[in-house]
């Protein structure tokens, strides 16, 4: 039950964070202020709220709590996938998410006491700068292609679709979330694949070798596809976000 509870906060926390993202970047493409952010842009937007603090020890917790579930679906196999290919390619998955997870929470962490240092930024930017800087440019764009391509086997996938259908809710609820699910993962397959594309590409180019980020690919996307596109893709992660939000409080989380 514990553990349980624990993954219910982890995937509550983390639909709050792409709700934030969704809706401030919706309101840009809308010419209604906010911003085109990303994760990091929503836990900095976050302390400038009041009871900030508040909000950003609730939300590290929340998210080193959806890190712990995902890292513990990965080693434990609690979902029992096995070991075929199709399962470890699911378990890397839940994997680099835990990473991904973990390393937000630490911002957040940072964010709550003023420290701007970031190990993870810093070992980024020294392995693109160094003389492998394009091979390594090229190896995290790989990762985030691989990161595009899980997302779009949840859409695809027998699974995505089993697991919600196996939860008690509602005929026309269950509909409803297949659909924001189906959504808000195609979404974040978009984001990854442009942020794939741009990260590569500077380690093709020698040009600005960096990690491509998100609000990177948002601005990609609102370049050249212009406002439209960009909200089309701020209404995937909002839809995300309630998939996530519907999906702590309903759905069997698969911990043993």
């Amino acid at each position: 039950m514990f553990k349980e509870n624990i993954a219910r906060f982890g995937l509550s926390a983390m639909g709050f964070v792409y709700v934030l993202i969704g809706v401030l970047t919706a309101m840009t493409a809308l010419n209604w202020g906010g911003q085109k952010t990303g994760t990091k842009g929503a836990i900095a937007y976050l302390s400038s709220q009041p009871f900030g603090k508040i909000l950003l020890v609730t939300m590290a917790i929340g998210l080193f709590s959806y890190a712990f579930w995902r890292m513990y679906q990965t080693l434990y196999d609690s979902r029992n996938l096995g070991t075929d290919f199709k399962a470890l390619f699911t378990r890397a998955g839940y994997f680099t998410g835990g990473l991904f997870y973990g390393a937000l929470g630490s911002v957040a962490v940072k964010v709550l006491f003023r420290s701007g240092y970031d190990h993870q930024q810093e070992f980024i930017i020294k392995a693109l700068n160094s003389k492998y800087g394009s091979f390594f440019a090229i190896v995290f764009g790989l990762v985030l292609a691989g990161k595009a391509i899980f997302e779009l086997y949840f859409v695809v996938s027998n699974r995505f679709k089993k697991n919600i259908q196996s939860s008690e809710m509602h005929p026309k609820a269950k509909t409803t979330l297949l659909k924001f699910g189906g959504i808000g993962h195609s979404a974040r397959a978009v984001v990854f694949g442009v942020m794939s594309f741009l990260t590569m590409r500077t380690g093709i180019t020698f040009r600005n070798k960096k990690m491509s980020t998100l609000e990177d690919a948002f601005q990609f996307l609102n370049n050249e596809f212009g406002d439209a596109v960009l909200g089309l893709v701020a209404l995937g992660f909002l839809c995300f976000g309630l998939f996530m939000f519907v999906k702590a409080k309903y759905l069997y989380v698969n911990i043993q």
